[in-house]
């Protein structure tokens, strides 16, 4: 047993991976970032996908994100000021980010739209942007808030009548049970040539601290290499970039066989992090200054929003 855990091979639990199917893993148990619980985590050793052992039923994953989610891992039914400020301020990178691939006038999709932020710096930057997503309270504030056309449904709920030019999905990925089927709903509903653009969290990082990666509401922990398979029978690479997060570019390809020689890679990488990831890696990569660093900008967060509304907060982003 290490600190943050049992490492042990595991051949009892069902096991279905997540994206291939296959049903030989490796599992390691961790800790739930939020509540500390243990959790399982797998990595499937046929394509590299690091997720849990157990993912859970579609309709229980529904019912906990369209009413649960937010309560448990916000504390709050809609989002604060201070929350809508730094949303705003990743809108406005990732926005930065995708500007060459996309134009205005683009009909876009957000899926998993959340408070609405990016969806509404979107719509300023002339798109014509709208959302989905299952938490009904956060939907209904941004709605009423920015004027935004938002639907209450999953993903795989859209008619594939729909087309849009551009899709996004920050920090939705890991939270389905089956990445697969949504990228593959993904490439239905793009026009061709489309761009969908995609974050997650970076199981490769250093640094994020160990103790906070493991999350029982990530069904799915992507490297770059399992993204890569993922992306690769849907999609084309526009753009890649792999820091705490894993953010890319894609463009709609004809549908292909994923590359060969991707899954050894993927399977290595994720048999690595998940067994070498640890407090001591963190700190040499900075971890423990971490919150130092984040003094000075909260401060500076706290006179921008002081007197403003949500939506004043968000204006500020179109200067």
């Amino acid at each position: 047993m290490n600190r943050l855990g049992l490492i042990r091979e595991n051949h009892r639990m069902p096991f279905t991976c997540a994206y291939c199917g296959g049903n030989k893993y490796k599992s390691f148990l961790r800790k739930d970032a939020k509540d500390g619980q243990p959790l399982a985590v797998a990595a499937c050793l046929e394509c590299g996908l690091a997720q849990l052992a157990e993912i859970p039923s579609d309709e229980a994953l529904k019912e906990f994100y369209g009413s649960k989610y937010r309560i448990e891992y916000k504390g709050r039914k809609w989002p604060t000021k201070k929350h809508a400020f730094r949303a705003g301020t990743r809108a406005k990178e990732r926005l930065s980010k995708m500007g060459p691939f996309i134009k205005v006038g683009y009909r876009h999709l957000d899926v998993g739209s959340g408070g609405g932020e990016f969806t509404y710096l979107a719509k300023q930057a002339g798109m014509h942007a709208q959302g989905i997503d299952l938490a009904t309270d956060y939907l209904e504030f941004a709605r009423d808030t920015y004027d935004l056309t938002l639907r209450n449904i999953g993903l795989l709920d859209i008619p594939d009548s729909e087309t849009y030019q551009v899709i996004t999905m920050f920090h939705v990925l890991e939270h389905l049970p089956r990445p697969d089927d949504a990228f593959a709903k993904v490439h239905d509903l793009l026009v061709d040539d489309g761009i969908f653009v995609v974050e997650v969290p970076n199981l490769e990082s250093k640094r994020t601290s160990p103790t906070n990666t493991y999350f029982k509401a990530h069904t799915t922990y992507f490297t770059q290499a399992s993204l890569e398979i993922l992306a690769s029978k849907y999609f084309s690479i526009e753009f890649f970039e792999k820091s705490k997060y894993l953010f890319a570019v894609l463009r709609k390809k004809p549908l292909s066989n994923e590359p060969d020689d991707l899954r050894a890679l993927s399977v290595e990488t994720s048999l690595s992090r998940l067994e070498n990831k640890n407090l001591g890696e963190y700190a040499a990569n900075g971890g423990l200054t971490s919150m130092l660093r984040k003094i000075g900008p909260v401060f500076r967060e706290k006179l921008i929003i002081a007197g403003k509304s949500h939506k004043a907060v968000l204006d500020r982003f179109n200067r």
